[in-house]
């Protein structure tokens, strides 16, 4: 029997595991520390989550690389549900982007978004390259 190839769905949901991890890894030293976006926390990135400015659910977001930060469970799991939460987390992205910037994020965010399952595919491959490099840079 053929191995049943995954949706569209399940392959952005694999890239968008490793994009958060990716970023973990690219916002980490060479030591694998990275600083928490919301509260200013420093861990392992092993440690960390991938925290969405945009939550997760928006398909317009979901893979943008841009729309992920390192933050600490607390702050991702918790803090996120309060307005000081994202609050904190936005006045972060007006800092790293300028406000310009994360208003057209936080449009996009609104609109729909149908991904392409060879885009994904591709893009996924770019950013497991990328883990492979960050993995041997970091100790």
């Amino acid at each position: 029997m053929a191995k049943k190839s995954k949706t569209s769905a399940q392959c952005a949901e694999l890239c968008a595991k490793d994009l958060q991890r990716l970023v973990r890894m690219k916002a980490s030293d060479d030591n694998g520390f990275c600083q928490c976006v919301t509260c200013g926390k420093v861990d392992r990135y092993t440690n960390m989550q991938g925290g969405h400015f945009i939550e997760r659910g928006r398909s317009a977001t979901k893979l943008l690389e841009e729309n992920i930060h390192p933050q600490c469970p607390g702050c991702n799991c918790f803090k996120m549900k309060t307005a000081t939460g994202v609050l904190e987390y936005r006045r972060y992205m007006v800092e790293m982007y300028g406000e310009d910037e994360v208003r057209h994020i936080e449009d996009i965010s609104k609109k729909p978004h149908k991904w392409v399952r060879s885009d994904i595919l591709s893009y996924h491959k770019e950013v497991k390259e990328l883990i492979k490099y960050h993995e041997s840079r970091i100790c």
